[in-house]
């Protein structure tokens, strides 16, 4: 049996043949799929890795996995009902027994309407919100997108009849489906340690030479709020002990430079670069307080991960946050002075860090794998009887 992924994520091909990812999508994820098939086809952006070094990237390929290329889905034709490479979709659709539709994306909107057009069972995992994505992305296109990519979303989610949320509520409201449907982050963290724990009320017992205050998000993504962040510590740096401002994240830092230097901080940003999925734990583990000041999330990835190893997380208002942090670790999308007023009064109180750690333990127990693994194992197992029963029916 074969299963095909698709979705807009930008894989990197090797020399050798060998796929990597920047951000998530090792190996390892694709095992919740590879389980149920004998091969899973995954088709998304494929481009050369050149020169980037692979230990700072995350291996994709593996046994039970091929990868298709498909040309950038973006530009005009993207509103036209025969978007650019929707030929190569309907081609890889018919190929395949049972179609992955991740969403939003251009790529998984294909597959849906080509699973329509062949009749081929589909299922959908919706991980975030198709209009905000866009309205946010930067420039008046992506606005002007934004209504479009919604109705796409929406009619896709609707006529689903099996589809998997990231979010408990968020997500079901904006992107209802007329199916079945579970409730199931993408995120599994591995088991709580112990000694993660011990290691997180150690440090916020002791005061610190330094606080280290953390983001983790693309620097090439609008939406994740990296000005409302600046802009928030520049307000309130003769407020804060001595700090620095790490940023974790693949995109190029020039760009904010010149707003960093204008700002006053300087001496307090480092840029951090990429890292390996165990890398990313490692670097948490020296965040004091994990900002995610975005202007849209679908649940948050980043947050998740930061809640896992204890850190004193502070977040805007949207997407899927609320359902992760409390009301008082919340300010509203772009209100600097909001986030200025919380990062100062956590910043001064040991005490409040170490209650927002406790709160960030018993949240993150919830994404550990044990559990999820469970649930997304009994859906794509409905999914498969859902093709097998197709089969019958057509013999």
């Amino acid at each position: 049996m074969n299963w095909l992924f698709a979705h807009d994520n930008r894989f990197l091909e090797a020399e050798d043949g060998q796929v990597y990812s920047e951000v998530a999508f090792s190996y390892s994820n694709w095992e919740r799929y590879v389980a149920h098939v004998d091969q899973l086809t995954v088709i998304a952006r494929m481009e050369p890795l050149g020169d980037l070094d692979t230990k700072f990237l995350n291996l994709s390929s593996g046994e039970k996995i091929a990868f298709e290329g498909m040309p950038n889905p973006y530009g005009i034709r993207a509103f036209t009902p025969f978007p650019q490479g929707y030929k190569t979709v309907l081609a890889a659709v018919e190929k395949a027994d049972g179609v992955i539709a991740r969403l939003p994306s251009e790529i998984g909107y294909m597959a849906v309407k080509a699973a329509w057009k062949t009749n081929t069972p589909y299922c959908i995992e919706v991980v975030g919100d198709a209009y905000n994505a866009m309205a946010t992305y930067g420039d008046w296109k992506g606005k002007l997108y934004a209504p479009f990519a919604e109705r796409k979303m929406k009619r896709s989610v609707r006529e689903s009849q099996r589809t998997l949320y990231i979010t408990d509520r968020h997500l079901q409201e904006r992107y209802p489906t007329n199916g079945d449907s579970v409730s199931c982050s993408n995120v599994e963290l591995p088991k709580l340690a112990m000694e993660t724990i011990e290691r997180r009320q150690k440090r916020n017992a002791t005061p610190a030479e330094k606080l280290i205050i953390g983001m983790n998000g693309s620097l090439s993504s609008p939406y994740k709020g990296f000005e409302t962040a600046f802009q928030a510590l520049a307000s309130i740096t003769s407020d804060l002990p001595p700090f620095e401002f790490r940023i974790l994240g693949r995109g190029s830092k020039e760009e904010w430079l010149e707003m960093i230097e204008q700002l006053g901080l300087t001496e307090h940003v480092v840029f951090s670069g990429t890292l390996p999925h165990q890398g990313v734990y490692e670097w948490l583990d020296d965040i004091d307080i994990f900002l995610m000041p975005s202007k849209t999330e679908g649940q948050g990835r980043a947050l998740i991960e930061a809640l896992s190893r204890g850190c004193s997380c502070l977040g805007s208002n949207v997407g899927g946050i609320p359902e992760l942090i409390t009301k008082e670790q919340r300010h509203e999308p772009s209100d600097v002075a909001e986030l200025a007023r919380k990062l100062v009064k956590l910043a001064n109180n040991q005490e409040q860090r170490q209650r927002y750690a406790e709160l960030a333990f018993e949240r993150a127990a919830t994404f550990q794998s044990e559990r999820l693994q469970e649930i997304r194992q009994r859906f794509f197992q409905d999914f498969k009887n859902t093709i097998h029963n197709k089969r019958n029916e057509e013999l």
